[in-house]
């Protein structure tokens, strides 16, 4: 009898060390991931609260978000991973949330485009504003107004290629690094998201304005006015002066600071045509345009050209304002 309480009592024990062997095995398993919900608001001079980005019709705006997570290997060094990416053409409360894999740290882009249902690219009758894969013949992304992850069930990634390329899927003008559109671009760098935390991503103006105007030109001449990387503008002698064009400058990252005017060197070619005779480069002239800023550029002195006299240039600068100038509609062509 003796014996057979030892036995039960070692049974009892061996009991107690097996469970105790099993909850220690949860320690070692690897944990399961966990999640915080990144809530972002754009803000900027892309605010939701600014005029005319409030009105109730303003609904031709585009957004490309791209979301990135950097990683760090075993030798130190830190790449990004696309995470997520979205297209929007509705920012409303609610819409740029996102779950994010907590312990890393976030690179979040953003590029917004005025008119963009007038200017970028359409196929088969849909607006695909932006690129998900590089090539002649790239995979077009679609307004969904969410966040897509960017790791694909077949193990390729997608995001958004051409967020940050200067180059960009505008109707007529996609091989231009500086079309005339009315682009915006904002960037939170190495973000932490914590739980119940608003991130504002601060979007700015990335384009400047331009209007030529000429004085001089013959009859029998016309003017073809060239920006580096820009579509190319025409005077004639009945067209004194061009519509006020908004130009996209062609970087897109370089922080904006308070006090200080970013600018985007670009060089300026008029060449005359005269009929009967070979077109002649009568001004070759590099100009710091000022972002967000209309720049006047008068060209006179035209007819002298060829004699002891030089063509004159003359440039004036006013800062772009919330104004009409501002919701200009697409002038880029089909």
């Amino acid at each position: 009898m003796k014996t057979k309480h030892l036995i039960l009592a070692g049974l009892v024990v061996l009991s107690q060390i097996l469970q105790s062997c099993l909850k220690g095995e949860d320690v070692y398993k690897e944990k399961e991931p966990t999640y915080t919900e990144l809530d972002l608001n754009i803000g900027g001079e892309c605010s939701l609260t600014e005029k005319p980005m409030s009105r109730a019709d303003a609904s031709k705006e585009i957004f490309g978000i791209n979301v990135a997570m950097f990683i760090q290997s075993p030798n130190g060094s830190v790449t990004q991973k696309p995470y997520a990416y979205g297209i929007f053409d509705n920012i409303k409360a609610g819409n740029l949330k996102l779950n994010v894999l907590d312990g890393y740290q976030y690179r979040i882009s953003c590029t917004m485009i005025k008119e963009g249902k007038d200017s970028l690219l359409t196929k088969d009758g849909t607006l695909y504003p932006l690129t998900l894969s590089k090539g002649n013949d790239p995979k077009l992304g679609t307004i969904t107004n969410k966040f897509i992850t960017a790791e694909r069930p077949d193990g390729t990634q997608e995001y958004l290629f051409d967020l940050e390329n200067s180059k960009i899927g505008t109707k007529g003008q996609s091989n231009y690094t500086r079309p005339f559109i009315q682009r915006y671009h904002g960037i939170i760098d190495k973000l932490t998201v914590a739980p119940n935390q608003t991130n504002t991503l601060e979007v700015y103006r990335r384009y400047f304005g331009v209007q030529f105007k000429q004085n001089g030109l013959q009859a029998d001449c016309k003017l073809e006015i060239q920006i580096d990387g820009a579509p190319t503008v025409w005077l004639t002698p009945d067209k004194k002066e061009s519509p006020e064009l908004m130009v996209s400058m062609r970087t897109l990252t370089t922080p904006v600071e308070t006090g200080k005017i970013l600018t985007d060197n670009a060089r300026v070619k008029v060449t005359v045509h005269r009929t009967g005779k070979e077109a002649e480069d009568i001004l070759n002239y590099n100009i710091n345009f000022k972002r967000n800023y209309m720049h006047t550029i008068v060209i006179s002195d035209i007819d002298h050209f060829g004699t002891g006299s030089n063509v004159s240039i003359h440039v004036e600068e006013t800062e772009l304002e919330n104004s009409a100038q501002e919701d200009l509609p697409w002038q880029g062509g089909n």
